[in-house]
């Protein structure tokens, strides 16, 4: 979605956002419960004081309110395995593991940026398992479901080639089809995503997404009629 059509449907949006119109009741509650909550959680000065001290690094940084938002979508579905596919920044990561101490991230992306983010986060590191092949990287991942059921929940924040750019697609359209949680990021800035999140929402049989046409969220759950939610996140 262009700026000018963003412009043009944010006042629907906005109102979709503190849940009029949504007659699901699991919709509804993610909405105003996650997506919109306000109150403050007890992670948020964490991150809020990271963010400063990679800014004062010269980092480039996802915002508070990106960073709270992961943090609260990560604390709702609780998962115990993250794939994170394009390391932008350790506050990022450290918003997926603030949640909780028995949560790990995968994480695929270029070995440089990987080592500078491990070293940033301090006491979070040694919950981060750092892959530059993503073929290894979603191996490994799905092999931490071996005993459990599969419920993956993944980030992408870029597909920086064109080996990633054909694999993750395929990977998605298996993993649509049952249980998930996917969240596409940089829709508005990276073609490739809005391709990759267009893909996504054409193959989803069932479940809810939720998007602002910058971030866009795929809950997959079987059962569940299939509905697409415009918000103001």
């Amino acid at each position: 979605m262009g700026l000018l059509k963003r412009y043009r449907t944010a006042l629907a949006r906005h109102h979709r956002s503190r849940g009029f119109g949504i007659h699901s009741p699991s919709a509804y509650k993610f909405v105003t419960q996650v997506l919109r909550e306000r109150l403050p959680y007890y992670a948020y000065g964490d991150l809020r004081n990271l963010r400063k001290a990679l800014q004062a690094a010269g980092e480039r940084c996802p915002s508070d309110h990106e960073a709270r938002l992961l943090f609260r979508i990560v604390n709702h579905f609780a998962p115990q395995h993250i794939l994170l596919v394009g390391a932008d920044s350790a506050l990022t990561v450290a918003a997926m593991l603030m949640p909780s101490s028995l949560t790990d991230v995968c994480v695929s992306g270029n070995n440089e940026r990987m080592t500078v983010i491990v070293r940033q986060l301090g006491n979070l590191a040694d919950r981060v398992l750092p892959y530059v092949e993503l073929k290894i990287a979603l191996f490994d991942y799905m092999a931490a479901f071996l005993d459990r059921p599969k419920r993956p929940f993944v980030l992408i924040n870029a597909l920086p080639d064109a080996e990633r750019a054909a694999l993750v697609p395929r990977v998605l359209d298996e993993w649509l089809q049952d249980e998930c949680v996917i969240i596409i990021r940089n829709l508005h800035r990276d073609p490739e995503m809005c391709r990759l999140w267009e893909h996504a929402r054409q193959t989803m049989p069932h479940g809810h997404t939720y998007t602002n046409h910058k971030t866009a969220i795929l809950v997959a759950r079987p059962r569940i009629p299939l509905e697409h939610f415009d918000l103001w996140l």
